[in-house]
């Protein structure tokens, strides 16, 4: 982890750092070499396939739904052996590459939530696993894994870095041994879910907004590539200290090298409601009680360069080598 920096985040959305910085460097480099009609394009296709999970505050109970970059609140898909909300992500995406994505985003629009309040994700049972449309769900091949990169809690990042610079009076390696425990980030797996669990997703602004991308990563076995197929993962939502009840169970449906197609058809197999790019616009949820707070944290997730709605500014803290 010696070489691991952050990245700050400024903006209204949140108040959070953000890393590894080479990671996304890199691929600020890489994106800059695209022709911006290219990229715009390329952007717009991501937005229309996949929804944000829309957050609020429901008679003190986080509740969740489908918010889309184009058409905002609509009606989207649920699992049709549970009646679970369901979400789409592909790890193919455009700007994740082959096997990374930081969709399905988390967002509360202002007002919606309290100010400050610190949101986690809990995984719940197993990985899910189907080949494609002719499959069955079951668990995933051997050493396949599912990745969420979280957050690091504010004083144990904090300790961490002092002791990598060496400060003999700020340094506290109680704390900063917790360190890796958090930045090897949540793991879904056949066997349960292992890691930071729950995972500290973000903190919303004062105004009560928040809108995280977080990013996932599929894995397999040491020098193998993750088998094709769709992959399906169970979480719910909670709030620091249980200001807000949690939401129901939900389920992210993860496409591996699929094509559209198959992934259409392994997905309308098993869910029901109105398919991906046929957004039906719904009313948009009540606004939630502001409560007084406010939490900062260091996050290890590198969180993707976006335009349009999900642009964000950075600036990096340097790392040692």
């Amino acid at each position: 982890m010696i070489g691991q920096a952050f990245l700050a985040r400024h903006s209204k959305k949140s108040t959070c750092l953000h890393g590894p910085a080479v990671r996304v460097l890199a691929r600020l480099g890489l994106r800059l070499a695209f022709v911006v009609p290219l990229l715009t394009a390329a952007m717009q296709v991501q937005a229309q396939g996949t929804f944000d999970i829309s957050v609020a505050n429901r008679a003190q109970k986080l509740v969740v739904g489908f918010y889309s970059h184009t058409a905002g609140f609509v009606a989207g898909t649920v699992l049709s052996s549970t009646g679970l909300k369901v979400y789409r992500a592909d790890f193919g995406d455009f700007p994740g590459g082959p096997r990374a994505t930081d969709d399905p985003g988390f967002r509360a629009l202002p007002g919606t939530l309290p100010p400050g309040l610190l949101l986690h994700a809990r995984g719940e049972g197993t990985l899910q696993y189907r080949s494609g449309p002719g499959g069955t769900w079951g668990a995933p091949p051997a050493g396949e894994l599912i990745r969420l990169q979280g957050a690091v809690p504010t004083d144990i990042a904090i300790a961490y870095l002092y002791c990598e610079i060496g400060d003999p009076v700020l340094c506290n390696p109680g704390l900063a041994a917790q360190y890796p425990f958090y930045a090897q980030g949540t793991t879904f797996s056949g066997s349960g879910v292992s890691g930071p669990n729950p995972a500290i997703l973000d903190a919303t602004s004062p105004q009560g907004e928040l809108h995280a991308h977080l990013d996932w990563f599929i894995e397999g076995q040491q020098g193998v590539l993750p088998s094709i197929g769709a992959y399906m993962i169970t979480l719910r939502l909670s709030t620091n200290g249980g200001a807000l009840a949690d939401s129901n169970p939900f389920h992210i449906l993860f496409n591996h090298r699929l094509s559209a197609a198959d992934f259409a058809a392994s997905a309308a197999q098993v869910t029901i409601g109105f398919p991906i790019g046929n957004p039906v616009v719904v009313p948009v949820p009540a606004a939630g009680l502001l409560l007084p707070g406010g939490l900062l944290f260091l996050m290890v997730a590198s969180r993707r360069l976006r335009n349009g709605p999900r642009s964000r500014s950075r600036s990096s803290v340097p790392a040692r080598g």
